[in-house]
């Protein structure tokens, strides 16, 4: 069930995305826009299938990217085929979880949080004579975040932090946060709540807006 809010309050929300967008498009910032700036996507996840169905679309998205790339040099060929069969077995079951949800069906995701532990476990480096324990690919870090969503409690956050880990990128010049080359997530970030409660797309519901954002 969509959250009982105001269609306006809800197009307000997305609205000022898109200000984030003609924000870093247009160049009007000096270092990378805060993150802060997306909260109000939390009052947008307030039930538990809102956070499954932005969690499966991400998936679909991270799957995409990750068939449109060769190969990441880290990797060799064996482990990143590894990584494409688990992001397609979470997909499927994902899909197949949406459809006819069964208790059986949710608990197969904890085996698939194993096997991305699994992958991402064990690699260690050392920072300011500390050491700390690093993920060997983002892919998978947002891949643990959406099957989350189907799983904790707390899904709400857990959607939060997927759509964070999707949307912030660094550069040494902006630092970390919002900056360009956030623009493509940010918009398919837009494009997913803009579908889900006005069952419309962006450039229907906001063409001013989006037109505006978009201009260079």
């Amino acid at each position: 069930m969509k959250q009982k809010c105001t269609d306006k309050a809800i197009a307000n929300k997305i609205k000022k995305w898109l200000q984030v967008v003609s924000q870093l498009n247009n160049g009007d910032f000096i270092f990378a826009i805060p993150t802060t700036r997306l909260t109000s996507l939390k009052s947008l996840i307030q039930d538990k299938t809102a956070a499954e169905l932005f969690a499966f679309h991400l998936a679909k998205k991270l799957q995409q990217e990750m068939n449109e790339v060769k190969r990441y040099k880290e990797f060799t060929q064996e482990e990143w085929s590894i990584r494409l069969n688990l992001i397609s077995d979470t997909v499927a079951q994902m899909e197949d979880y949406l459809a006819d949800p069964t208790a059986e069906k949710k608990h197969s995701f904890w085996e698939l949080l194993r096997r991305i532990d699994g992958l991402q476990s064990n690699h260690y480096g050392r920072v300011n004579w500390s050491t700390v324990s690093f993920f060997r690919s983002g892919y998978l870090l947002k891949l643990d975040y959406a099957l989350r969503c189907f799983v904790e409690q707390d899904f709400s956050s857990w959607a939060y932090k997927l759509a964070m880990v999707y949307v912030v990128r660094y550069e040494p010049s902006y630092g970390s946060g919002l900056i360009p080359a956030s623009v493509p997530m940010l918009l398919e970030v837009s494009e997913f709540w803009c579908n889900y409660y006005f069952d419309c797309s962006l450039i229907e519901k906001f063409p001013q807006d989006l037109k505006i954002s978009c201009l260079k």
